[in-house]
């Protein structure tokens, strides 16, 4: 199963995210899985998830086969006004079958949290007993809070696990040095695999496992300068976009290293990770 694209848009606007044509422009440019809208679309098959968190309400939004070539990606990622919103994406190659689909995408979702994972199956040179293992250290409540748990959903709800082993699920918001915590934890888990790209989120506070493929950072230009400005606080960043190419990018953005951190809504453009 191959690995899908990810992306993660962290903003400090409480009514929403209001560049959409700097974000088709972006995906266009510097983000090689995309396919936008319109004659490029067409005879390709897409897929997306988006999801984000609203108060206490996790909004998903799933489109498992895309055909038609005016669907746009970006109005999806765009439609709830959340501060944080995750997205996963995969394309077939130009010149495909009709037949042919795109990988599998799915979008965890329990309490507050969404969560997403790139790679379709376990890393490690046994996935079957990792599976096995990972499936018995998780807590009842979260095997029976969704359907069926592939690969995908398994490491999401084993980062929710460990989270819960701390304590610190059942808080209102989790620490971001917690909830890195818990991440550097599945890592350890996994035994450190070479390749692991996870999102999770629950709504202020978006927490990275990234390992192979590129991640850039990017940020939207600052919106004009008020007239009668006296300082300049619309210079400081307050938007940051992630985004997961599955295989190596280029130089676009800045290259984000591999590793673990976390992203808060009051500071988008800051990487936390462990001193």
């Amino acid at each position: 199963m191959e690995p899908v694209a990810l992306v993660a848009l962290v903003h400090a606007h409480p009514e929403g995210f209001s560049e959409a044509s700097w974000l088709g422009q972006v995906f266009a440019e510097q983000w090689p899985p995309y396919v936008p809208p319109g004659d490029l679309a067409t005879g390709r098959v897409r897929a997306w998830v988006v999801g984000g968190v609203q108060d206490n309400e996790t909004l998903v939004q799933s489109r498992p086969v895309v055909r038609d070539p005016r669907a746009d990606f970006v109005a999806d990622l765009l439609r709830a006004p959340t501060q944080t919103t995750l997205g996963a994406y995969a394309s077939t190659p130009a010149g495909s079958s009709d037949s042919a689909l795109p990988s599998p995408l799915a979008m965890v979702r329990f309490q507050r949290w969404i969560g997403v994972h790139a790679e379709g199956e376990l890393p490690g040179p046994d996935p079957e007993a990792q599976r096995a293992m990972l499936r018995a250290l998780l807590p009842d409540f979260l095997i029976r809070s969704g359907g069926p748990v592939g690969d995908r959903e398994l490491l999401v709800l084993s980062f929710l696990a460990t989270l819960h082993a701390a304590g610190e699920l059942g808080k209102p918001y989790a620490s971001p040095a917690a909830i890195r915590r818990a991440l550097l934890a599945l890592d350890e888990r996994l035994g450190h695999p070479p390749a692991c790209n996870l999102m999770v989120s629950d709504g202020r506070s978006l927490g990275v496992l990234h390992r192979s493929g590129g991640l850039v950072s990017l940020t939207p230009p600052p919106p004009p300068r008020p007239a009668r400005a006296i300082s300049q606080p619309h210079l400081r960043p307050t938007a940051s976009l992630l985004l997961l190419d599955p295989s190596p990018l280029g130089d676009a953005g800045t290259r984000v290293p591999e590793g673990v951190f976390t992203v808060h809504v009051r500071q988008p453009a800051v990487h936390e990770r462990e001193s």
